[in-house]
């Protein structure tokens, strides 16, 4: 048997805390764009962003906010049927970009349902965050309890982002993060690990950088291959290398062993569709790997790691 330690500080134990249930995430479409996209900064989106960037496709499906919210809020309802439920996620794309006009019309929208969604959650790229849009968020400091910025880091490697296609920096993160601490927002930073061209070390550079932020939260995602992106092409090809599964759980549990204890970790391992899923395929489930992580990070503790 392994000794007691503090458990891993995730996102279910921070809810649990804070407001004595756990809340389930809402996601919203609201039909921006992103500067890799329309040519910007380049086309297409990144090497692993799919046709509805990361996010749910509702848009292109023509939902209304209110036909999302009223499906994600039958979902939730599931498992709260009374009282606070939800984190609203304004999620695919990037949510500042090309304009605040579509997020703020959607944060009006969300505003009016805060007694059941206490936390609003807004992603986009650092490269999209400047000071209109960190001011717009703060406006609505009062309507909800939390208000979160969603920043991808994805790697601390500028020559990396360019492999990618992701064309951000590191200065761009780190810019986005102060302005977001200037404006009272909660910071939670995208994480990934497996890239082409990054090190094995890649994912502890980025918790690094993470922790200098000031990041409030953290997501953790390994690559993966998603149909109808550029990596498609790539796997299919026979020129990427994935990780296997233990060598994301050591990285993971090694890297969670030097995040500050008031860090929240919002995501341990990442998971998508059947229907767009292609690689890595011999993954164990998302809670078998979340486990793996646990047991892992509780031995490296345990050993002084």
């Amino acid at each position: 048997m392994l000794p007691e330690h503090p458990p891993i500080h995730t996102l279910g134990r921070y809810l649990r805390a804070q407001y004595g249930r756990k809340l389930r995430r809402i996601m919203f479409d609201i039909g921006t764009d992103c500067p890799n996209r329309d040519g910007e900064t380049g086309y297409g989106g990144c090497i692993y962003c799919d046709i509805d960037g990361s996010g749910t496709g509702a848009m292109r499906n023509q939902k209304s906010l209110l036909e999302q919210w009223e499906e994600g809020l039958k979902r939730v309802r599931r498992s709260q049927p009374e009282g606070p439920a939800a984190i609203a996620y304004v999620q695919s794309y990037s949510n500042t970009y090309p304009d605040l006009l579509p997020l703020a019309g959607a944060l009006d929208f969300l505003s009016d349902k805060s007694n059941i969604a206490p936390i609003l959650s807004v992603g986009t790229r650092p490269d999209c965050f400047g000071k209109e849009a960190a001011a717009l968020l703060k406006s609505y400091g009062k309507k909800f309890s939390e208000v979160w910025v969603e920043f991808g880091l994805e790697t601390t490697s500028d020559e990396v982002q360019k492999v990618i296609g992701r064309n951000d920096t590191l200065a761009n993160y780190h810019t986005a993060c102060e302005l977001a601490h200037q404006h009272d927002l909660k910071i939670v930073t995208h994480t990934l690990a497996g890239l082409p061209g990054e090190k094995m070390t890649g994912l502890a550079e980025q918790v690094k950088e993470t922790i200098r932020a000031g990041s409030h939260g953290i997501k953790f995602h390994q690559l993966m291959v998603l149909r109808k992106t550029k990596l498609e092409s790539i796997w299919r090809k026979g020129e990427l290398d994935l990780l296997e599964v233990n060598e994301y759980v050591e990285m993971v549990a090694q890297v969670l062993t030097r995040i500050p204890p008031e860090m929240v970790v919002h995501r341990l391992v990442a998971e998508n569709p059947a229907e767009s899923y292609l690689a890595p395929a011999d993954w164990p489930s998302r809670a078998k790997v979340h486990g793996m992580i646990e047991k892992k990070h509780r031995a490296l503790v345990a050993h002084g790691a």
